[in-house]
């Protein structure tokens, strides 16, 4: 198969990080991306804020052991360069531990900082991704997968249990 299969976990439906709870700070997307001919699997995440959208994923190699389980060892770790967004785009409230905070003030004194961030967009945008190796024994692991039909997915491993639908998946309507 030369086409990768590409499985995806939104945040709404299965909540892999706490991040997500953090004010001002939104999980986009999880994904998960296979490549059946170079055997490897690409963890990602997207996150996002006002100010900008942050990338980072982690790569694997695997190797099929039987027809439901495979061996994977993560090999290294890549930030993407943030996008910085031309506009700060501050909701008009807050919620911080349990007070809803209004952000208008805040709001109102960001036009000379809109500038002094568009000229670090520029900057940071044609920067390459940084990729860290991920060392040790602990990046190996195992997984078993019950594939519940085309679109659905389940993978069991000595790191947890993991849901994953198909992109494109009416599942995900």
């Amino acid at each position: 198969m030369s086409n990768p299969h590409r499985f995806t976990a939104f945040s709404e439906l299965l909540p892999l990080l706490a991040v997500g709870t953090i004010p001002l700070l939104k999980v986009e997307k999880i994904s998960q991306t296979i490549s059946m001919s170079s055997l490897t699997i690409e963890n990602s995440t997207t996150l996002s804020s006002p100010v900008a959208t942050s990338s980072f994923s982690a790569t694997a190699v695997f190797e099929v052991q039987s027809p439901s389980r495979i061996q994977v060892e993560f090999k290294e770790g890549t930030f993407k360069p943030p996008e910085i967004k031309s506009k700060i785009d501050l909701p008009k409230n807050v919620d911080i531990f349990g007070q809803n905070i209004s952000l208008s003030p805040l709001q109102q004194s960001l036009g000379p900082l809109e500038n002094v961030v568009a000229g670090i967009a520029r900057n940071i945008s044609s920067m390459p991704p940084l990729k860290v190796p991920i060392p040790g024994e602990r990046t190996k692991s195992w997984l078993i997968t019950t594939y519940l039909d085309s679109d659905l997915r389940i993978s069991r491993g000595d790191g947890g249990l993991f849901v994953l639908v198909k992109e494109q998946s009416s599942l995900l309507d």
